[in-house]
């Protein structure tokens, strides 16, 4: 009986150490290396009040799928920002799919994107709460009359369809302290 119980558990956890795990991941394109069929990303930091990109990271993909989606999907750059759906197996991340952000914007300095969910939106002081992703460090971000905002498909929105919970990958600027967005993308929930 108890080893038909330990059986079970080391059954278990072997299952759970091989189960597949859905995602995405945003971040910044590096490098791509198509003879190991890897994308190398930075993601944004997670370092508290200083926002920067982060170390990067392996993503794996299926070349057979990419050259059959390579003839529609436009050709990727080193600096473009990318959002990855993507199945985790162990530490094997893998890209199902990607996609490059509107927001991409060409000679744009290191460390000033953010990925996260807006928490609030303060119209009278000119200012978004984001919640960044994955470590949930809230960081103020100021707007203007200069901001864009868009949606995933490259078209643009009008800045009062922004909404707490939306959540969004913006690039920013340096007003002094102050960082203030100059586009905004809204992501659409996951699987949507």
């Amino acid at each position: 009986m108890a080893i038909a119980l330990m059986a079970c558990v080391a059954v278990g956890f072997m299952a759970t150490a091989f189960a597949q795990v859905q995602g995405r991941i945003v971040g910044t394109l590096q490098r791509h290396d198509p003879k190991q069929h890897r994308i190398v990303l930075s993601q944004d930091a997670r370092t508290g009040s200083e926002l920067g990109q982060g170390a990067p990271i392996n993503l794996y993909y299926d070349e057979a799928k990419a050259a059959a989606d390579r003839a529609t999907r436009p050709k990727l750059q080193p600096g473009d920002r990318l959002l990855l759906n993507t199945v985790t197996t162990g530490n094997r991340i893998e890209a199902t799919s990607v996609r490059r952000l509107p927001d991409t914007t060409p000679g744009q300095g290191w460390g000033q994107y953010l990925h996260g969910t807006i928490g609030e939106i303060v119209p009278r002081t000119g200012v978004l709460l984001i919640d960044q992703d994955q470590s949930r460090i809230r960081n103020r971000i100021g707007f203007d009359a200069q901001t864009q905002v868009f949606a995933l498909d490259g078209s643009p929105m009008r800045f009062d369809q922004l909404k707490a919970g939306d959540e969004v990958d913006l690039a920013f600027r340096m007003q002094g302290r102050l960082r203030t967005a100059t586009r905004i993308v809204v992501l659409p929930p996951p699987g949507g």
